[in-house]
């Protein structure tokens, strides 16, 4: 008894610790009725849009044969005109009804040949005519022409379609499908329907005799064939006089069609020989002709048959897999509990330098893991601050005092050289050293923006150290719009460009060297226009430049001052600005420089913003 009951307590123990996380048990049940619940409610609606899709795809094919049919109604009329139209068809159509003798028309060669050449201009215009009858009321001769053997015929009265045709009235009547010969021993007996009208004379105006023209309904058939495989059912064109025009299963001659009132009462269910069938039906109000599809309903249900199937077995397996889920979430939590357990005791033992160890995840586990490393460096950092920020203090004064030192040590080191030039009589080196350490002085003094006028001062004091070298062989010139003068620029941008011409560009043998600085503004950007008119560049290299701007690729050994403004400017601004460079051989060399238009304070703010990590901008 002691030992039962001893497991029966370490049994509910480990089942307390299993279901530490209870509410995620009770989720996943809820999950799993609903989801079963869904699950019954998606498979009805499976089910009825499995039908509708099927109907659907049956009622397009229907849709199809019924505007194909349709077309022959269309078309009918125009078939007629050339009777009519050609006054030679129409002599010849009426010597035929209007006259009393049949005799010539079978014997003699030429007339018969008028009776060919006016059905033929009827068959060629269609290629599913397969033949073309004729009636003549005034002696009831009965003749058919078959387009394919091209032959015209005479005929009895128990030839298909005449038994109806000679009561026929005035208007257009329809015929349903029925067997007429192929006219030639290699083609089979034919499946035809028709569509009839009368004809007149000038001396017969109202019923002088019968036209029907014959179709094959191998076209329908290929309409119907060619969507077989995504269809249902029977399809039928049905008269309203009971006649089948169309049967996609071959059922003619079997009488009037029995379900015709069935299809004029427009009911969509209708129950035949003690099966149940959907009914689909297509009809326009000024026709007298249905199409119909018939589609059992136990083929529909046999089709969409698997879908409960499919639908409760992938709801089973979700819950499979939620059980599975849910035993790996409750052992990988109770294990990541375990982690900060222990990580608490270590720290609590004065173990200030532990850390817990942190995986690429991004769960609350992982979030209190940071949070006590935080708060441990936290602890650390307030230990040490006092040392470590008094150890930060010291070098920032050392490195003050070295920056100041290096610079006077510079001025004093040039002054006594320009005073020894002066003593020697180099008026013209003493001058340059004199522009050398105002130029320095300028670069190491300011800060990194400087205004464009500062700028351009330094850029000019920097051109007249080269003047002085190349003496009356050197030409420059400044024209800067003044209201760019107050926006501010990186220092030192332009040097490098100028340091490109005189280091590469000058002509040193020429007494027509020309430099020229230009800025303007243009929709809120300041342009410079750097030109010259020294050496130029080459295609080949004026392009290999070009591309290095483009890529940012590896640079030149003469062109790096170039490319490193370059990216200076893509560094501040972005990637819409830069330098652009335009040059002719021994002609022409122009450096475009493009830069918005923005105060020092704005490009200082912008720096401060791009050099701080975003979690700082908070």
């Amino acid at each position: 008894m002691g030992t039962g009951s001893g497991r029966w307590r370490q049994s509910r123990r480990l089942f307390r610790m299993r279901l530490h996380n209870r509410l995620m048990l009770y989720n996943t049940l809820i999950f799993l009725l609903v989801a079963y619940s869904l699950a019954y409610v998606s498979t009805q609606y499976a089910l009825k849009l499995n039908r509708v899709t099927q109907l659907q795809q049956s009622r397009d094919v229907l849709h199809s044969l019924y505007n194909y049919y349709d077309i022959k109604q269309d078309e009918f009329l125009n078939l007629l005109f050339p009777l009519y139209e050609v006054q030679e068809n129409y002599a010849s159509m009426s010597r035929l009804l209007e006259s009393s003798s049949d005799f010539d028309y079978e014997n003699d060669p030429f007339n018969k040949q008028e009776i060919v050449g006016l059905a033929q201009s009827i068959a060629t215009r269609d290629p599913d005519i397969a033949a073309v009858l004729l009636r003549k009321n005034l002696t009831g001769a009965q003749y058919v022409y078959n387009s394919r053997s091209r032959t015209l015929s005479l005929v009895p009265d128990s030839y298909p379609f005449f038994n109806k045709l000679r009561f026929k009235g005035a208007g257009r009547t329809l015929f349903g499908t029925t067997t007429i010969d192929g006219g030639s021993s290699s083609i089979s007996d034919l499946q035809l329907y028709g569509i009839a009208g009368t004809l007149g004379t000038a001396d017969i105006r109202l019923n002088a005799g019968q036209i029907l023209i014959a179709y094959s309904t191998q076209a329908l058939q290929r309409i119907y064939q060619g969507s077989s495989d995504k269809t249902l059912g029977r399809f039928v064109i049905v008269t309203e006089d009971g006649e089948l025009v169309y049967d996609s299963e071959g059922r003619y001659g079997q009488g009037g069609f029995s379900e015709l009132e069935t299809l004029k009462s427009g009911a969509d269910k209708v129950t035949l020989a003690g099966k149940r069938y959907y009914v689909q039906t297509v009809k326009s109000g000024n026709r007298n002709y249905i199409a119909a599809n018939f589609v059992p309903r136990e083929l529909l249900d046999r089709n969409g048959s698997h879908l409960p199937y499919l639908i409760f077995g992938a709801v089973t397996a979700m819950a499979l897999v939620c059980a599975l889920l849910y035993s790996l979430a409750g052992s990988l939590a109770f294990r990541r509990v375990r982690e900060l357990i222990r990580a608490m005791k270590v720290v609590g033992s004065n173990n200030l330098s532990y850390r817990i160890p942190l995986r690429a995840r991004t769960d609350e586990f992982e979030e209190l893991a940071k949070r006590f490393n935080g708060m441990c460096d936290d602890l650390q950092e307030r230990i040490n601050r006092e040392y470590a920020s008094e150890i930060r203090k010291k070098n920032a004064e050392l490195k003050a005092l070295q920056a100041g030192l290096n610079p006077h040590f510079l001025y004093n080191t040039l002054e006594a050289i320009r005073i020894k030039a002066f003593d020697d009589g180099n008026a013209n080196i003493a001058e340059m050293i004199v522009l050398l350490a105002n130029l320095y002085r300028s670069i190491v003094r300011d800060n990194t923006f400087i205004p464009i006028r500062k700028e351009i001062g330094m850029c000019s004091m920097y051109v007249e150290i080269f003047a002085l070298r190349h003496a009356s062989r050197f030409d420059f010139e400044v024209d800067v719009d003044p209201r760019a003068m107050e926006y501010g620029i990186p220092k030192n941008l332009l040097q490098p460009v100028i340091e490109n011409y005189f280091v590469h560009g000058i002509r040193e043998q020429s007494d027509n060297n020309r430099f020229v600085i230009r800025g303007f503004m243009e929709e809120g950007d300041i342009y410079f226009h750097i030109e010259d008119n020294g050496k130029g560049l080459h295609p080949d290299r004026l392009q290999e430049v070009r591309s290095g701007l483009e890529s940012s690729g590896p640079v030149h050994k003469s062109s790096y001052g170039l490319y490193s403004a370059h990216e200076r400017i893509q560094l501040v601004y972005g990637s819409d600005y830069g330098i652009r460079m335009e040059s002719e051989a021994n002609r022409l060399t122009r450096v475009i420089v493009r830069i918005p238009a923005m105060t020092c304070g704005q490009l200082n703010q912008a720096l401060t913003h791009l050099s701080v990590p975003p979690e700082f901008h908070r």
